[in-house]
């Protein structure tokens, strides 16, 4: 029987970053069970959710496996609960299924999410389909109007727009934008 060389070195690698995260968790004085729980659930959870992230060096491996479950540790050693939470939402981001850039309003390259509907804006201002939209959006609600307004026909930033709302959350604002993004798109054609 001949036994693959780097299933034999990834093993022993896999062995040796356990007992070292292990060991973290020890020197922080948390009891054997708390650890082995938490260490167990992230495996589990990582394993349920799909494939986990994978880095192509062994050490950056060892240094994010390590920080990700010391933070852990650091949790629990606050409440157990919100520890085995904390731990699954970590297990979740590591599998790469987690895709942060639809989190914001802007795109990793400071482009924003909302470029097409910009541009339809500023080259349409007197468009039929626009302006019906406009005055639908207007009767129907006066805050998605405002945001619309301030966004799209004013060009404020969130924190100027939260300003003149009565600093109204940026995430409230978010999802008022994504909702007449939707809107616009669909009845404008864009």
């Amino acid at each position: 029987m001949k036994v693959d060389k780097n299933f034999i070195s990834s093993l022993i690698f896999n062995i040796a970053e356990t007992i070292l995260i292990f060991l973290v968790g020890k020197l922080l004085n948390l009891p054997t069970n708390f650890i082995i729980v938490v260490m167990l659930t992230f495996m589990i959870s990582r394993g349920l959710f799909g494939n986990a992230l994978h880095f192509k060096t062994w050490y950056r491996c060892l240094i994010w496996s390590t920080l990700i479950l010391l933070s852990l540790f650091m949790i629990l050693k606050i409440d157990f609960k919100i520890s085995i939470l904390f731990t699954i939402f970590s297990a979740f981001i590591m599998t790469g299924k987690s895709n942060i850039q639809d989190m914001y309003l802007w795109k990793l390259n400071n482009e924003s999410k909302y470029k097409d509907i910009d541009e339809y804006v500023k080259y349409n201002l007197m468009n039929k389909n626009l302006l019906d939209f406009e005055e639908n959006l207007k009767r129907r609600d006066d805050i998605l109007y405002l945001v619309y307004k301030y966004r799209f026909r004013e060009n404020l930033s969130l924190i100027k727009i939260s300003e003149k709302l009565n600093n109204m959350e940026n995430a409230r604002i978010v999802e008022k934008l994504d909702q007449i993004a939707l809107a616009i798109r669909i009845n404008c054609g864009i």
